[in-house]
């Protein structure tokens, strides 16, 4: 009630009374220094070297052994069966072989509800630990395609060699599990869903313990491969333990067979600091997408849902490799890609983590869960970037408070004692007639928005063939009903106080990007920029002409989500169109793009124009 009536002369603290003197100008540079503060990440000053806070992995303390002749034996027999089986079954032969208990697993799903079915087949062989009980497992992926949608044969030769090698060891602690899809990250998730007992429609019957880490490979058809590039971002911005990527780093350098970030290689210790700087950029940019939008290579996405740690590996190619240019022609079948020759540093490699991983007492825990990786081998903690959200979520509030005392004409603002009654009366009367119509104004907003959400579930199938139509539909939907509100607003803006309306969505928009900073920081730094910062500095200036009104519409309507989705999609050089990958990000895995865009990001951005509209 206090910050109610600060603005009516009612006696408060001085903390309130400060705010009210200096939010008016504080809320701009908040925004500003929140994201130049985003700028001094990349900087070689601001991060940590890496280091190993589980010290029971031991990692680099064995003798690595893969790539003798009946690893490679193993690996050669998965041509030849592909030669007269399909490719199911040809793994399928080629795991009972080495001695493990297989199942295939055959699933159908959708990517949107109702809309498109699709099927998949799913093998698994499981290694029994001979010194465990099948309590915990470790977990090797593998796909049949990468995600540039090249061949992934190379991967599954190399599963099949080591698999070999795993099944002449005897210190294995916990099972070994290896699964190869031709479906992606979808046929990940079926394989997970019913390895831990949620899906009935595919279950599976050969199974193992509680899965403590997961890694996945990509090998595209290449003779050389100069490096490996090491992802590790989830579809809702989880993160594997950090400890798992420096182990994983850490021993592929043993084997000089070094992983990368991204794929980008080490910057020159000598190289100049603008050089550094940029190239850290560049990382931190990589990272924020992938945290923020899904991660879009590898098949370990899938596996931190879960709360097991997973990465990616995936091979860096020669830039000359004649392998790779000659597949990327079509020229090739899986059958016929030869078996690159450095697969051994890269089978020691992943023999080297799985080793470590074995030595483990327990799941990761100690080390970080929420982090950036500005280069290879160092890390900003969250202590020093999550600042940058405060200062964000911190101009959001106090324009809030500062609009939220400035509503309402000028009279009652006043300091005179003599009108205090007089101005509080009329300060609630004010409420009395605008706060409905406010209230009324974003609950209208935010319903369009849920029947976006829900379209995909009110539409017939037969109305609606494949997932790139429905994109199409909803981005004309957003395009259309935009067009409703700004047309009829004239209708709907009587009664509505300006002031009060930004006020209540800037607290709203504070909320939202708290919360989000907490569980995806990268999510809530975008989600910041393209709503946040439009509406922090809407009606800056006076807008009282319809020239400066159509050019703030104008603006609003360049930052829109069909328009920034656009830009995106070209500046990105993204496949496909991103609402149709957040559609089936959010029905396949959960992910909370695209009910952000629905909920939060698109009724954010109609509400801006709205008050622009306002007279």
């Amino acid at each position: 009630m206090s910050l109610v009536l600060s603005g009516q002369g009612e006696k408060t603290s001085p903390v309130l009374r400060v705010a009210r003197k200096y939010s008016a100008y504080l809320s701009y540079p908040l925004a500003i220094c929140g994201l130049f503060w985003l700028l001094v990440l990349p900087l070689s000053s601001f991060s940590r070297r890496a280091y190993f806070s589980e010290n029971a992995m031991m990692p680099g303390q064995v003798y690595t052994t893969f790539g003798t002749r009946s690893h490679m034996d193993a690996m050669d027999r998965v041509d030849a069966e592909l030669k007269t089986k399909d490719r199911a079954h040809a793994v399928e032969a080629v795991f009972a072989s080495i001695g493990l208990d297989t199942e295939t697993q055959a699933f159908t799903y959708s990517k949107v509800p109702r809309i498109g079915k699709h099927t998949g087949t799913n093998v698994h062989g499981i290694l029994r630990a001979p010194r465990s009980d099948s309590v915990e497992a470790l977990v090797i992926a593998a796909s049949w395609t990468t995600a540039s949608n090249a061949s992934n044969v190379n991967a599954v030769r190399l599963m099949a060699g080591l698999a070999q090698y795993a099944s002449e060891q005897v210190y294995w602690a916990r099972d070994i599990v290896f699964v190869v899809t031709d479906s992606g990250e979808q046929g990940i998730e079926e394989w997970l869903r019913a390895y831990q007992g949620l899906s009935t429609t595919s279950p599976l019957f050969v199974r193992s313990g509680i899965i403590q880490a997961a890694l996945s490979l990509e090998l595209p058809p290449a003779k050389r491969y100069t490096g490996l590039g090491l992802y590790f971002e989830g579809k809702g911005g989880q993160l594997a333990n950090l400890d798992y990527v420096n182990m994983v780093q850490y021993v592929s350098r043993l084997e000089r067979m070094p992983a990368y970030l991204h794929g980008m290689k080490d910057v020159p210790r000598r190289a100049h600091w603008w050089t550094k700087y940029t190239s850290a950029t560049q990382l931190l940019l990589r990272q924020v997408r992938a945290q923020a939008f899904g991660s879009s290579t590898g098949i370990h996405a899938p596996f931190l849902r879960y709360r097991i740690d997973a990465i990616t590996l995936a091979g860096l190619p020669q830039s000359d490799d004649p392998v790779s240019a000659v597949f990327a022609h079509g020229l090739f079948t899986d059958a016929d890609v030869p078996a690159a020759p450095m697969l051994r540093p890269i089978g020691r490699t992943i023999e080297a983590s799985f080793r470590s991983l074995n030595n483990l007492l327990e799941h990761f825990h100690q080390s970080f869960f929420f982090y950036m990786l500005p280069a290879n081998q160092r890390y900003v903690s969250i202590g020093d970037y999550i600042p940058a959200a405060g200062l964000m979520i911190g101009s959001l509030l106090l324009q809030a408070m500062h609009l939220w005392w400035m509503q309402g004409p000028d009279e009652l603002r006043s300091d005179s004692p003599h009108t205090r009654i007089a101005r509080i009366n009329a300060y609630y009367a004010l409420l009395r007639t605008t706060l409905p119509s406010s209230v009324g104004i974003i609950l209208r907003v935010h319903a369009l928005g849920l029947v976006l959400l829900l379209i995909p579930q009110l539409i017939a199938s037969s109305v609606l063939t494949d997932t790139t139509t429905t994109a199409y539909l909803f981005t004309m939907a957003l395009a259309s009903i935009s067009m409703v509100l700004h047309t009829s607003d004239i209708y709907w803006t009587r009664g509505i106080e300006w002031r009060q309306l930004k006020s209540i969505v800037s607290v709203y928009l504070a909320v939202i990007v708290a919360c989000l900073s907490v569980m995806n920081f990268s999510l809530a730094v975008a989600l910041f920029v393209v709503a946040g910062l439009p509406l922090v500095f809407t009606r800056v200036c006076r807008v009282d002409t319809r020239i400066r009104r159509a050019s703030g519409v104008l603006l609003l309507m360049a930052v829109s989500p069909v328009c920034m989705m656009t830009l995106g999609m070209h500046v990105l050089g993204c496949t496909s169109n991103p609402f149709r990958v957040f559609l089936a990000d959010f029905y396949s895995f959960g992910s909370l793009v695209y009910p952000l865009v629905c909920l939060v990001y698109w009724p954010v951005n109609l509400l801006c124009m709205i008050m622009v509209l306002i007279q």
